[in-house]
């Protein structure tokens, strides 16, 4: 791991951050991760990464050698408070939901990006311009997002910051209201019916669960959304949403 100090101390070479945490991490999703960005807003997290794995090896060296002289011992971090019984606050989760699918959309860019191979037609050319445009506010949003949730971890106070990012993200989205009248839904195949079905009891459980937990998922505690425009209108969306599940379950129903 001596590199890697050596990286430290002697500019932090972006390209050359990124081949030590090529050779020294086993994710290679998060390797192309900082492939694909940029150093303007990726070389404060490829800092972090490297540090994390000096800091592991140094916990190592630790454990290992516990007759080792204290000079030998690198602590470039200060020590995480020992983990208590206390639930992770609701705010943090949202904020796990949306890197995991911030995560997921970088990387399906970057494999469109991929498939499109190194051709320069037009309508290549068209292609990676728009995957690359729709790419960089996720990028940059992950980028942002990623370390004031590592900050809480690391300080046990949730960043206002991300409280901000979060919630404004929350009141922005708009919240679709089915359409589907019977008629349409009718039309379907019975495959067709079946994945909307199953799509609809997704949707029904993800809503329920932000109203009674404020998060995508089910939580040990509940922690219900406070009575707000965005309550009225995911409880509209809820509502909505049952409607039609009853009305699928009935045509899938007549048709058995």
């Amino acid at each position: 791991m001596d590199e890697i100090l050596q990286w430290l101390t002697n500019g932090k070479e972006y390209q050359t951050g990124i081949a030590l945490l090529e050779k020294h991490q086993r994710n290679r999703m998060l390797v192309q991760h900082f492939r694909h960005s940029t150093p303007k807003f990726a070389a404060a997290k490829l800092e972090y990464e490297l540090r994390k794995l000096l800091k592991g090896k140094s916990t190592a060296t630790t454990q290992t050698r516990p007759t080792a002289p204290p000079w030998t011992l690198i602590n470039l971090s200060k020590p995480k408070a020992a983990k208590s019984e206390t639930p992770i606050p609701s705010i943090i989760v949202q904020a796990k939901d949306e890197l995991y699918e911030l995560f997921t959309a970088i990387s399906t860019a970057h494999r469109k990006l991929y498939e499109l191979g190194e051709g320069n037609s037009e309508e290549v050319v068209a292609q990676r311009r728009r995957i690359l445009e729709d790419r960089l506010p996720l990028i940059r949003r992950y980028e942002k997002l990623y370390p004031l949730k590592e900050r809480y971890f690391d300080t046990g106070k949730v960043p206002d910051e991300l409280v901000r990012m979060v919630r404004e993200k929350v009141e922005e989205q708009p919240v679709p209201v089915p359409t589907d009248g019977r008629a349409e839904l009718e039309k379907l195949s019975d495959m067709e019916l079946l994945k909307k079905e199953h799509s609809l009891k997704v949707n029904i459980n993800k809503t329920r669960n932000r109203l009674e937990y404020q998060a995508n998922r089910k939580l040990d505690t509940p922690n219900p959304m406070p009575e707000s425009p965005l309550r009225t209108k995911l409880e509209a969306k809820l509502n909505d949403l049952r409607n039609q599940y009853a009305t699928i379950t009935k045509i899938i129903g007549s048709r058995q």
